[in-house]
Order: C-alpha cells, then structure tokens, then sequence
C-alpha cells in the first residue's frame, strides 16, 4: 500500500517572559606568562625585528613596504575584540587560523603597541593586582613579518619554477582592512604597480560585507614573484584549470526514449550555474525557461562539452535509471533557468575572476525567483586545510544569507593514487578508511561553504559485473573519488551524500577501471554524441539529486526560506551504511567522525523530505533570534512512544541558519547557533537553564551545567553538541529501542531549546533559522500524525509563561 501522503505540521514556539541576559564569558585559570617583565622583553625583540625588516626593504613594483604582522596567539586572546587592537595600533586583516593573526600596523614605528607593552612590562600599578593589558598580551605569543611563502598559493611555487612559463595568469588577494577609502588605495597601488611592471589586470571583485578584495592578473613571471613580496598582497595563486570528463559512450535515441512527462507551468525555477544545456534534449524538452549567457565572451547558453546537460538532467529528472528501466516517468517538481559560464574545455574565461562570473549569474537567477541553485563546480587545486574559508564558498554564504538561496556545492573529485599506495585484493573493502583519513583528499572551493549543502558521492546499488571485476566499495559506502570534510572551523561537510558512481577492479591486476556498470545514467549532451543517454561518475552527479530535491520542496513549501528547504531536506537523510564495521582499532568516536568525513548526516529521501505519513510525521518551525537568547517549543511526545514494546521509535532535530560571515576569520560565523531537549522539568526551570548556559559560553562546550542532567531528563543525541554547533546545517538523531520511562508532571512533552550566542557580529542583532522535528514509530507502533497535529495547538496555547 502507498504510504498515506500527509504535510508536515507547523508549529510555534511558546511565550514567555525574560528574554535575553547580560552575557558574562568564563575568566581563565590566570595568565599563562607569569613574568610579564620576560614575555614583554622578548615580545618587544621580536616587534623591533619587524619594524627593522620593514625600515630596510625598498619598495617593489614601486609599493612602499607596509608593517605586516604576524602575531602567534594563544587560545585566550579575543581576536573579535577588534577595539583593543585598534587601540594598540593595530587593524587585524586575517584570523582565520587559530592562534594566527595578521595585523596591519598604522603607525609604521607601533608606537603605541610598544608604548603599552612597557606600561605590561613594568608590572601591577598602584592597587592594581594585574599588570596594564595583561589579557592582550599575554595572549600574544610572538611576532613576525608576514612573507612570500606566506602569499604562495599551492600552485603557484610549481608554475613559477617553469621554464615555460613566461606569462602567468594569477588571482592575487589584497588585504581587506575595515576602512573602505584604504582598501581602494590598497588596490589601486597594486594595480598600478602590475601595470608598471608590464601586466595587466584583467578583473576585480570587491565584497565590502564579505571582507574581499581580489584581481586576476596576467604578468610576465617576474612580476608576479615581485607580487609575493608586496606588503598589501595576502595571496597569490594560479588560475585553475578545466574539469576531467569520464563520460561512456552514447545510448538510446530521441525516438526509444519517446515524449516524457514535462513540468506543471508553475512549477519552480531552479538555477544551474555550468556548462550551459541542450534544451531540446528528450530529458530537458519543455523543462528550460531559459538557457542563457550574461557575458560575450561565450556565444550562447548552448552546452559544449555535455557536463551542463548531464547535471541538469539529474537536477530537473531525478534518478534517471530507475524512471527508465521500468518505463515509468515523474513529471519534474521544477522547472531549469541556466546560466552559462564555463567554455568548450569546462573552463571559466582567463579574463574574469570566477567570483564576479559566479556572482552575477546567481544574482540574475535570484532576480528571476529563483531560491534553489546548484554549482557542480569545484577548484580541483583549493583541497581545503581546514583554516580560513576560500574565497568563492564565502562568497556563496555572503549571497546565500542576502539573497535567501540555497546552494548545492558537491565536495569535488579526489584519486585513489593521492591516498592509496596500491591497489590489492583489499582495496574494495579497505579503501573508504584510508579516503576518510587522508589529509589530501578535503574537499574543495567552495565546498566548505556554511550555508550551502554540500554533497559527497556514494555508491551506487550492486550491479551485475564481468566476470573480470570487482566493484570498489559496497553500495551506499563513500565513493572512492569523494572528497571528505570537515569544514571551517570542524563544520560536519558534506551534510548529505547522493549516488555519485564507483570504480572497479580488474581481477588479477587489480588495476582501477572506470567501466559503464559502476556510473550513473546522464543525458548525453555531448556534439558528437550518438545517442541521448550515457554514463558518468563523479561528485558533479550527486549534488543535483539533492537540487531535486529542493525544487520539489519549493513546489510544496512555495513561501519557506533558504533555511527551511535546507532543513527539511537534512531531516529526511538516512545514515549512511558503516564501512568502518571490523575496524576494530577505531574507537567509537573516532569511527562516527570518519563516517561524518565521507557521508556527512547520510543520504535524503526526496519522499520524507516533502511530506510526512502517518508514522513518519515531520514538524517544522521558523523564526530569528537576537544574540545571547534562548529559544523554547513544546514538542507532544506521541503515545506510542510509552508503548511497552521493544521496536523502535526516534526522534531527528535540524537547525539550519544563515549567519553573516568573515572570510578571514578563524570565528568565520557571526554567531553561533544550537539545541538541546529536555523533559520532566517546567518551561520556567528549561528557560533559566539554558539562558545560563548560554550567557556563561557553553554553547559548544563539551562540559556545562546541563552535561550533569539525567540522561533522562536530557535527550542524548547524535552526534552530540560540541560537534553539531560547529556548522550553519546542524542534525540530530536519538532511537529508543523500548518505551520511554514515565515520569509524571509533563511527562508527554519535550522543551527544545534554541541557542544563539554572539561571536562578533553586533550586539542585538537578529538570527533567522528554520527548525524541523521529526518523529518516527515502527510499523508494529500505533500511527502517530493525527495524534501530533491535534496536540500542537494545544501546547502552544497552554505554555503561556507569565
């Protein structure tokens, strides 16, 4: 029988009295230099070492040398407290990696940075128990200048060490202080001195809000090496290159397909940003509103290189292969706007920075009510370190948050030869740990965006194979080509993971092949194709399932935010299978982050994304928050849950908001979001614990007040807190084997709490986000939707707090 297709439940919050309160952050165990005397001596040494370096260098490409710090913290030193810098002189332009800070020292001499350092130096003064600006510079550990291997992106060392390379194209970063008239001047010296130098600068792009300021430069060798030593520069990498194609050959013509379902009139626009379409494909005919270009330097929104057509295929159709085995087609939830930015060779253009081609096709999809976008798009040379965001992933944050869109990003293509030393007999089963633990296999720009969904590939289900090889990997385990995360700051990325394709092995050799049975089925929109239908594998092809998704969400949930279409597809993943099972080494917490690496909170089901049934019923909220506050709902605990059986019944939580960010900041997110649920206590007591938790900066501790409630009282979720909070697209799952104990009082009701705590964004300042609960029985349970929807109004009118 079809499952019963019901809404989700909308529900409220719950009044009450109080409200935000006046945050007080932990004071630390005392300083960790004792002998401020020492610490300042050496401090001092150090800072007259870099003004002497700045004082003796020349100007290069005619650029006067400017005082560049790097100040080595430790984890005490507020870095967001930007008014205690400014006031040493001091203006921090990066803190994107911990215990790092760049600063650009207004006075060239630091003047009052060491006037102040001699006030710490000379210890306590009068009834002082301290010394002047102990917090400040005991945080300080050193300082140094800011140098050439400093700005080398990771490229660039091989491309300058080229015989052949006489002119490069590069993207050059320039520093982002807070005083928009500096960075103009800042940019326009660099500018004048590549022009000086016999370049040219081909491009720019400036975020103010984003903190961005960069230039494509095309210059002969050595003026991009005399760019490494330019105080104002911050970064120098070479422009990336075009993305591998594995397509198979072409199958099935226009006439075997037929004439397929096609989109309602109505149906929502969902953007893809790529190679461009073939729009009268069988796959897309009567689908696309429009294939576009925004530039003349490409002729029309035609796809060249069949990635665009391939991609949008899967976005606009879903799973393919299933619909065309059985013969039997869904009409499209949505319908496609493309916009067109990459060439015949999957390139973007020399001339444009990726970030103003990007920028202004989302903006023209966004004006034209699109709220859905996927980038199969992806640096293969960014591997992401896991400090500071890259540029492009922070300008999709910047525009998601502005615009209200959702991103779908996949987490980019990585080789088995980069992590795996040979490829034996044991390689299909061992394979997927070794990909979850390498440090050159991260994912890629702009993967690690917060606020988009960004997608890992799984493993397609088993297919029948020659006898002459072996599947890698089981189905639903990472495929061995998927990047893995975290993301900025220990972020879960990828959230989700999508059928992507595998590799196989030759029996004997064991050699890697990439044959028709381990990729997926794609529209071929290739110029010499022979036929309509082919196959492909890579993460290009997991991220428009989940766009799928999210257009069939826009369709039924027409006025939800970017928010809540992230959260309700997050709420509807399945864990992904367990490829760790026999690791036995692996503790079992270093097990479930291998699993987060690879498949994120595992893999959607488009079916309980959109609606719910009647033992499988979502509730959802949206709402903002000012910082430093709390949050309450009432949740009804369904009757089936008391049931005293022992089958299974849980509960799934997402969070997902759209927090403004700094792309040079380790603390990238403006504040930081969480939830806990309690029972068995009153709204009054859940409220005053979890302001005081709040107020005292336990968000993401792992010890607070409320780790010593009772695991009854407390939900113990998966994964836990600490590891959840970290990311703009937060999970939670918990399952009861058996009946939850009685307790009496409001025994049927859970209190989810939602936190907000300030990292450098104003005081005051309000937080939208978008929050689903999904409640879940066996099918031997009782049905439990009619009973929540009933219940949901009356709890929300009953907890009136006074």
């Amino acid at each position: 029988m079809e499952p019963i297709r019901l809404d989700h439940v909308q529900f409220e919050r719950i009044d009450y009295t109080g409200g935000r309160r006046k945050v007080k952050r932990p004071v630390g165990d005392g300083p960790r230099y004792r002998d401020s005397e020492s610490h300042a001596a050496d401090l001092k040494s150090a800072a007259e070492l870099v003004i002497a370096d700045v004082d003796g260098r020349s100007p290069v490409l005619g650029i006067d040398p400017k005082l560049i710090l790097v100040i080595e913290t430790g984890p005490s030193l507020a870095v967001d407290d930007e008014g205690s810098w400014a006031n040493a002189g001091l203006r921090v332009v990066d803190s994107s990696v911990q215990k790092k800070v760049v600063a650009f020292g207004t006075d060239p001499q630091l003047s009052e940075f060491l006037k102040r350092l001699d006030a710490y130096a000379n210890g306590p003064d009068g009834k002082q128990k301290n010394p002047p600006y102990l917090a400040f510079f005991d945080g300080i550990d050193t300082v140094r200048p800011y140098g050439p291997q400093d700005r080398m992106g990771r490229r660039l060392d091989e491309a300058v060490s080229n015989a052949s390379n006489d002119l490069l194209v590069v993207d050059v970063e320039i520093w982002y202080p807070s005083d928009a008239s500096l960075v103009k001047d800042w940019l326009k010296q660099v500018s004048s001195g590549v022009a000086g130098g016999g370049g040219e600068v081909v491009d720019e792009h400036v975020s103010p809000s984003a903190g961005i300021c960069l230039i494509r430069v095309k210059a002969p060798r050595e003026v991009v090496e005399e760019l490494l030593h330019v105080d104002l520069v911050a970064r120098v990498e070479v422009v990336p290159g075009g993305t591998p194609s594995n397509t198979a050959l072409s199958q099935y013509s226009s006439e075997e397909i037929g004439v397929l379902p096609t989109p309602a009139p109505d149906a929502p626009l969902v953007g893809l940003i790529d190679s461009g379409v073939i729009a009268e494909h069988p796959f897309l005919r009567d689908c696309v509103a429009g294939a576009v270009v925004l530039n003349d330097w490409l002729p029309d929104g035609a796809d060249r290189t069949g990635h665009g057509t391939a991609v949008a295929s899967l976005l606009i159709r879903g799973k393919i292969e299933e619909q065309l085995a059985d013969g039997e087609w869904e009409a499209p939830p949505c319908r496609l706007l493309s916009v067109r930015v990459l060439d015949e060779q999957n390139e973007l253009p020399m001339h444009r920075l990726v970030e103003n081609e990007i920028e202004e096709a989302i903006r023209f999809l966004a004006d034209h009510g699109v709220r859905v976008i996927n980038l199969s798009l992806g640096d293969l040379g960014s591997s992401f370190d896991g400090s500071k965001a890259p540029i492009l992933a922070g300008m999709l944050d910047h525009l998601a948050r502005e615009l209200n869109v959702m991103f779908t990003v996949p987490t980019g293509t990585a080789y088995p030869a980069d992590y795996a030393a040979d490829y034996d007999e044991s390689f299909g089963d061992s394979y997927a740990r070794a990909l979850a633990e390498s440090d050159v296999t991260r994912i890629i720009d702009p993967a690690p965006a917060a606020i988009a969904l960004t997608v890992g590939s799984v493993v397609p289900p088993p297919r029948v194979l020659p006898l002459a090889f072996r599947g890698v990997g089981k189905s639903g385990w990472p495929s061995p080509f998927s990047r893995v995360g975290e993301g900025v700051a220990g972020a879960v990325k990828p959230e989700l993971a999508a059928i992507g394709g595998t590799m196989v092995q030759e029996r004997g050799s064991w050699d890697l092949r990439l044959i028709d049975e381990g990729k997926v089925l794609v529209a071929d929109g290739r110029p010499d194709a022979t036929g309509v239908v082919t196959r492909d594998l890579g993460t290009s092809f997991a991220a428009p399932l989940v766009a799928h998704m999210a257009g069939a969400l826009h369709g039924a949930y027409p006025d939800a935010s970017a928010n809540l279409l992230r959260a309700l597809i997050l709420q509807s993943a399945q864990e992904a299978p367990d490829f760790l099972d026999g690791h036995v080494d692996l503790t079992k917490s270093k097990r479930e982050k291998l699993q987060r690496r690879a498949t994120g909170f595992g893999i959607p089901v488009r079916r309980d994304s959109a609606t719910s049934d009647e033992r499988n019923t979502v509730l959802y909220a949206e709402d903002e928050i000012e910082v430093d506050d709390v949050h309450l709902f009432a949740l009804p605990i369904p009757a089936s849950f008391f049931e005293r059986r022992r089958f299974p019944r849980g509960v799934t939580i997402t969070l997902c908001y759209d927090p403004p960010i700094r792309v040079r900041r380790y603390d990238y997110l403006g504040s930081r979001m969480a939830f806990e649920v309690v029972r068995g206590i009153s709204a009054d007591a859940a409220l005053k614990l979890f302001l005081d938790d709040t107020a005292a900066g336990h968000i993401d501790a792992a010890v607070s007040p409320l780790s010593e409630m009772s695991s009854v009282n407390r939900i113990g979720f998966y994964p836990n807190k600490t590891v959840r909070s970290r990311g703009a697209n937060q999970l939670a799952r918990y399952v009861w084997r058996q009946s939850l104990p009685i307790l009496g009082g409001n025994d049927n009701e859970f209190l989810l709490a939602i936190q907000n705590t300030r990292r450098w964004v104003a005081p005051k300042s309000k937080q939208r986000y978008a929050i689903t609960v999904r409640f879940w029985v066996d099918d031997r349970l009782p049905p439990i939707y009619n009973e929540i929807r009933s219940r949901v109004p009356r709890l929300r009118a009953r907890e009136r707090l006074k």
